[in-house]
């Protein structure tokens, strides 16, 4: 065979290997996929357990979810990825952190708060405060009746509490989650509003109307024991306010709101005129407790309402030990 014809041969046999080839890759091509609905689960890094280790469900992720918007802001802080403890110690750090994220409506009751409360105390020598204290005492004399005595205390702070327990002992019975939360919660914003009201309290060190000249004056750290449970804010109205902004924002019914905050008003005006605190002091702490409890719920309630929280509420359950055995019991809290 001549040269020629060798060479278009050759040729012929590499286009036919190319079609060969070409068929066979075009008969082996997978067929299309169909379309797979997106997965509800969250990434496995995004997941997080519950007391001991079980994973808790979790909603489909909402664009923007897995942005971190802030100090110790995440669904692994909320309640029923994060026992009551570990989410207090957070809150502390994640609270003053987040003015830095605060909106202009934020900045604005921030800034009437703080404006009210200096014109209050100032000046120092006889603020405000004290003048409306001695108008309190002109209009209702030396031996008005007073309901903050040891026993009203106790009274009224038993008074607070009761419903809530019995929302509590009502969920456990019951395995109803959503009053268990609301309780724990409420135990969150009273246990933060507590260290927040100390630390300015014993900071400040400010005498309270029965003491000294009932001048309001502030010396310090190095006075504030001495003075305690005296002093700028009042814990009674912190701490009351703080259960409010919890119960407000949870159940967010306006005639309950409404209720809620007469009474508050009400129970802030008996602490003036029973000369627990001054008018600064109540406007400071009911304040800054009410805005603790509505944070609280905000970033710290479970987000998928009351059914994100996976789990008996309440479990007994045997023991075994090497020196013998028995039950143990105890709820998720």
């Amino acid at each position: 065979m001549s040269a020629s014809r060798r060479r278009q041969s050759r040729l012929a046999g590499y286009v036919a290997a190319l079609l060969l080839m070409s068929a066979r890759m075009a008969h082996a091509q997978p067929t299309p996929e169909e379309p797979r609905a997106a997965s509800t689960q969250a990434p496995d890094d995004a997941r997080a357990s519950g007391p001991g280790g079980a994973p808790l469900p979790f909603l489909p992720e909402e664009p923007g979810d897995r942005l971190r918007p802030g100090l110790f802001l995440g669904d692994e802080f909320r309640y029923g990825n994060m026992m009551l403890p570990l989410r207090v110690l957070s809150d502390l750090a994640a609270i003053p952190a987040g003015m830095a994220l605060w909106e202009p409506h934020d900045w604005g009751a921030f800034s009437l708060v703080t404006l009210a409360t200096g014109a209050l105390m100032l000046p120092l020598g006889h603020p405000l405060d004290a003048h409306i204290q001695n108008a309190i005492h002109r209009a209702l004399g030396p031996e008005h009746f007073k309901i903050w005595t040891p026993v009203g205390d106790a009274i009224i702070h038993t008074a607070l509490w009761a419903p809530l327990v019995g929302f509590l002992a009502w969920g456990l019975a019951n395995d109803d989650r959503g009053p268990v939360q609301l309780f724990s919660l409420t135990v969150e914003a009273f246990a933060v509003t507590q260290a927040f009201h100390l630390t300015f309290k014993l900071l400040l060190g400010r005498e309270g109307p029965m003491d000294g000249q009932g001048l309001g004056r502030i010396f310090g750290p190095s006075r504030s024991l001495d003075l305690f449970p005296a002093g700028t804010p009042s814990g009674h109205v912190s701490s009351l306010y703080a259960m409010m902004g919890v119960v407000t924002a949870w159940l967010d019914n306006m005639p309950l709101t409404l209720a809620l905050h007469a009474f508050g008003l009400l129970f802030a005006a008996t602490i003036v005129m029973d000369d627990y605190h001054f008018l600064s002091d109540v406007i400071w702490g009911g304040a800054m407790g009410y805005a603790i409890g509505q944070w609280v719920v905000k970033h710290r309630a479970s987000k998928g309402g009351v059914s994100a929280k996976g789990g008996p509420l309440f479990m007994v359950m045997p023991m075994v030990t090497p020196r013998g055995g028995g039950v143990s019991a105890g709820f998720r809290f």
